[in-house]
């Protein structure tokens, strides 16, 4: 999966994160921690969440069992909920480098993923589409997170796809 457009939305998707933790350090320690009400208690409830769900989709892709990946999930989502801001850029960093090592191994993004659900059953995915959405997803977050920073007086920064590529 050297070359390919999933692959590329993926690069988005660990730029855009830089981006929002770039943002994020400059500001006082408030704005990550402070609780609101809003969408996520606080910016960095959100930054867990996302993280924890990437999780979860790399362990689908790779094959893990849901009861597996449960476990996987449960366990990193409980340490970095309780590191620091520099700390969980350091988990999202390395669980970044996790996934492109599993890009590497992988010689089509349209292969077939078949999961195991126990509300949903026997499931299959489109690799690349699972790739998509863990992509949409964080997109979607980032968004809340400006939502919150603005709550809070502060302005977001941009993570449009365009303003990658403008990069």
């Amino acid at each position: 999966m050297d070359d390919n457009r999933a692959k590329k939305m993926y690069d988005y998707h660990v730029w855009a994160n830089q981006k929002v933790f770039q943002h994020l350090k400059q500001l006082p320690e408030r704005f990550y921690k402070e609780q609101i009400n809003s969408v996520f208690s606080s910016i960095s409830d959100v930054m867990v969440h996302l993280y924890a769900t990437d999780v979860t989709w790399l362990e689908t892709m790779k094959g893990s069992s849901y009861q597996d990946t449960v476990s996987t999930v449960n366990r990193r989502k409980q340490e970095a909920s309780e590191i620091s801001i520099d700390e969980l850029e350091g988990l999202y960093r390395s669980l970044s480098e996790e996934y492109y090592h599993f890009f590497a191994e992988q010689l089509d993004g349209e292969q077939i993923i078949i999961t195991e659900h126990p509300r949903f059953g026997r499931t299959e995915f489109v690799l690349a589409d699972l790739i998509h959405h863990v992509v949409n997803h964080g997109t979607y977050h980032r968004g809340n997170i400006s939502a919150m920073l603005h709550q809070q007086g502060e302005r977001g920064i941009p993570t449009d796809y365009v303003y990658f590529l403008f990069e």
